[in-house]
């Protein structure tokens, strides 16, 4: 087995099994089941979502390596090679996703439920929307409000999350997630990750532009298309960019819109560790629901109804 000259097992290589055969507990099918429904997970984020489970971190790092290098039928964890092109690779938390055995695995229990739709995004936004995803479901254990995953809202509509449009055209989300208050009802959230890598209104016909994504969003708030398709009673749209005067320019481009009383359904937040040198988040973004999100009109939170 690789080790540095500190004799530390070296997180850059491929898989080497070392045990003859992985037997899988009922806390490695939820650690299975967390990345399915974010995406590519930090170990500290994993830790968060299962430690009901598995409270100890350490032993948490020892069963994801084991995962990892696998046994004779091969690894149920990747470790996606992209994470090692940050400038910060050899300091952060390493990032796990789930490799084919595992998808597998996750089949056999009827628990699969990852789906993907529309192009392949690249993997830092992957990242970033699995990171953001996770922390609303970390953040509403701490405050006590229940996390509706895309999947159960899916699962309930008995829908793909592509909401159809006029045109042979669909309005994908990035996520798709809900919150029940406790005895206050229900709200709903698609999830925009923008890491400011496309203009916000594009003048060549058939580029895309963040611009032709509110103009669908606010369509189907017009419409009530959301209602229709995905079986839910009301929408917010929450986007998650890489900073403030980004987040201010697209709020910029709302105002001039004839968007109504639904420019205020549009509510962005700002996260500089996926900027241009981005970094794993050394922190779960708790302030996802606790912090104030930027509106039209000011500041709005969404940990209240």
């Amino acid at each position: 087995m690789p080790h540095d000259a500190l004799n530390r097992r070296l997180r850059y290589v491929g898989p080497q099994p070392g045990v003859r055969r992985l037997m899988l507990t009922d806390a490695d099918y939820l650690l299975f089941q967390a990345i399915d429904r974010h995406g590519p997970l930090p170990t500290h984020y994993l830790h968060e979502l299962t430690r009901h489970a598995r409270s100890n971190l350490a032993n948490l790092k020892f069963r994801l390596t084991h995962f990892y290098n696998g046994d004779a039928q091969g690894p149920y964890l990747t470790r996606p090679p992209q994470q090692f092109a940050s400038f910060h690779a050899r300091y952060q938390h390493l990032v796990y996703d789930l490799a084919p055995r595992a998808k597998v695995a996750l089949a056999e229990r009827g628990t699969l439920i990852r789906q993907k739709e529309g192009r392949a995004a690249p993997f830092v936004h992957q990242l970033m929307q699995a990171c953001v995803g996770a922390s609303f479901e970390i953040a509403a254990r701490a405050l006590d409000v229940r996390y509706i995953s895309r999947g159960e809202i899916l699962a309930r509509a008995c829908v793909q999350l592509a909401l159809p449009l006029p045109g042979n055209r669909a309005l994908i989300p990035d996520d798709l997630f809900g919150l029940e208050y406790p005895g206050s009802g229900y709200r709903f959230f698609a999830v925009e990750i923008d890491r400011n890598t496309e203009s916000i209104e594009r003048s060549i016909s058939g580029q895309t532009s963040f611009g032709r994504k509110i103009a669908a969003y606010l369509q189907i708030l017009r419409t009530r298309a959301f209602q229709t398709h995905w079986s839910i009673p009301n929408l917010t749209v929450l986007t998650v960019t890489t900073n403030r005067t980004h987040a201010a320019n697209i709020l910029d481009y709302i105002r001039v819109q004839d968007a109504g009383p639904f420019g205020e359904r549009f509510l962005f937040q700002a996260e500089p560790s996926f900027g241009a040198n981005w970094r794993v988040p050394s922190e779960v973004l708790s302030g996802v629901l606790a912090d104030g999100w930027l509106t039209i009109s000011g500041t709005r939170r969404i940990d209240i109804p």
